[in-house]
């Protein structure tokens, strides 16, 4: 019996021990599983601050070559100067566009050209409105344009109103600043309120974000998103000049939006980069306005 007894207990045991042995297996497999995940994750936090070193470095990079070209604009294609192929940092790289947000006339419009010659005519749509100088005060004008041949916007219309701000024509000499024009599709109140949002009629010219001009308004924007003729401008700061900053204006649908600081610098201060930084299938984005 007492032989019996024991049998039993050492199968009881051996039992105990099989379902030990299964136990410590299933739990081995699960950490292995688990240290695997945690390096896996550890290994795409990494590259993904890598990405964005590299990100940053190609803002740096970009900053620094356009500040030894003086003459932003005298060139045939946008942006001048030309846009570096990717360049290698560390174990990945980093490529950059420049996005400048107006030209320059290339020759001297007489009162009467249908014609309007600038240094580009990249990114500007196939037909629409410009503003050639910068004062509406003191000899800038509305002209619309039908067509775009080469560095030449042609069918000009000249002293055009836009919404209700009007313009006369006039001669403008070589060199004058020549800025895509688009209209606004929100109603904005004669306060310096925030705004989240607001939005105009697309324009490819346009920053991805950056300073517009509304009546003389300076307002800065952060973000963009277009769907189909609309984009949404967001992160709105009105009243940025002095003239308006106790004082602002309201502005109706229908009033021109020049997307560059008109009554403070000159277009050529500015230029939207982007840069994309890439480590081991990792990508990351940076953006930097540059005023020089």
């Amino acid at each position: 019996m007492r032989t019996q007894k024991y049998a039993h207990q050492a199968g009881f045991l051996a039992i105990a021990l099989l379902m030990l042995i299964v136990v410590v297996a299933v739990l081995a497999v699960l950490f292995a599983s688990m240290m695997s995940g945690n390096t896996l994750s550890s290994g795409s936090h990494l590259g993904s601050t890598l990405a964005l070193f590299e990100a940053d470095s190609g803002l740096e990079f970009e900053q620094r070559r356009w500040a030894l070209n003086l003459e932003w604009y005298r060139s045939a294609i946008d942006p001048n100067p030309i846009a570096a192929g990717a360049q290698t940092v560390g174990s990945g790289t980093f490529t950059v566009y420049g996005n400048l947000p107006a030209t320059l006339m290339k020759s001297r419009m007489s009162a009467a050209a249908g014609t309007l010659n600038a240094y580009t005519t990249d990114r500007f749509p196939p037909s629409g409105i410009l503003q050639v100088e910068s004062d509406l005060t003191a000899g800038a004008e509305f002209v619309r344009y039908t067509g775009v041949s080469g560095s030449t916007f042609t069918g000009v219309t000249r002293a055009q109103t836009v919404g209700t701000a009007t313009s006369a024509a006039s001669a403008h000499v070589r060199k004058n600043p020549v800025y895509p024009v688009t209209i606004l599709r929100t109603t904005l109140a004669a306060n310096c309120t925030a705004l989240a949002s607001i939005q105009v009629d697309a324009n490819s010219k346009f920053l991805g974000a950056g300073t517009l001009d509304i009546e003389g308004e300076e307002m800065a924007y952060t973000g963009t998103t277009t769907t189909g003729g609309t984009t949404t401008l967001s992160g709105i700061t009105r009243c940025l000049d002095t003239v308006t900053a106790t004082s602002p204006a309201g502005h109706a649908i229908g009033q021109p939006v020049t997307p560059v600081l008109i009554s403070g610098d000159s277009a050529s201060y500015q230029v939207e980069t982007i840069s994309t930084g890439t480590q081991a299938g990792n990508i990351r984005y940076a953006r930097r306005t540059i005023q020089r």
